[in-house]
């Protein structure tokens, strides 16, 4: 059932309706590395909410429309449909990345219209420790295709400037952990105990 907030900002909307549908969820959550984390993020879960996907199409667009590129790219696999609806809503073109080249036909791991000399912006849903964009970043590269920006929807890094540089490109953040918090609080999504756990989690945790 949809509870769009109509009345907020699309970006303090788009955090509630990620709380409601447990894409940002608070408990005790065991990490890759180990740790023990009071929060956990599954910004996958948005393929199964299709209204939920526009709302994020119009909180990209607010910082892709200052952006010069040619192309979207959305990091496999999480970002595809991400970009897709941009793509479509904004009528902007994509391509997409395969994970491994194809070992038949024309042996392409870039799918989708371009050439030599475009630009792409690259989009993904979170930024922990940037492996996946230095893999995608890496097969443009060897294609001559050309990346200057990244957007990602949140940064869960300890940082909390949500702009910067990855692999020799400007990477944008739309929320930090930080801000999230801040937007749950507000709305008493989250009590002061949590909030205190996560942003002790961010300040002292190993995040990845």
């Amino acid at each position: 059932m949809k509870t769009i907030h109509h009345n907020l900002p699309s970006k303090e909307r788009l955090i509630l309706e990620l709380f409601r549908i447990k894409a940002i969820e608070f408990g005790r959550f065991k990490l890759k590395s180990g740790a023990i984390s009071p929060y956990y993020l599954d910004l996958r879960l948005l393929v199964s909410y299709p209204y939920l996907l526009e709302v994020v199409a119009d909180v990209f667009w607010e910082e892709l429309r200052l952006m010069q590129f040619d192309l979207l790219v959305g990091v496999p696999y999480a970002a595809i449909p991400l970009a897709t609806i941009i793509s479509y809503k904004y009528n902007r073109p994509m391509v997409f990345v395969r994970k491994e080249q194809k070992q038949y036909g024309k042996k392409k791991q870039i799918e989708g219209v371009f050439h030599s000399g475009q630009t792409a912006v690259l989009l993904d849903d979170v930024i922990s420790d940037g492996k996946s964009k230095e893999e995608t970043l890496t097969v443009f590269k060897n294609d001559g295709l050309k990346i200057n920006d990244v957007l990602v929807l949140l940064d869960r890094r300890k940082q909390t400037d949500k702009k910067g540089e990855i692999y020799g490109c400007k990477l944008t953040a739309i929320y930090n952990m930080s801000e999230v918090i801040k937007i749950l609080l507000k709305h008493g999504c989250i009590s002061s105990l949590l909030e205190e756990q996560a942003k002790e989690f961010i300040k002292t945790g190993d995040l990845e």
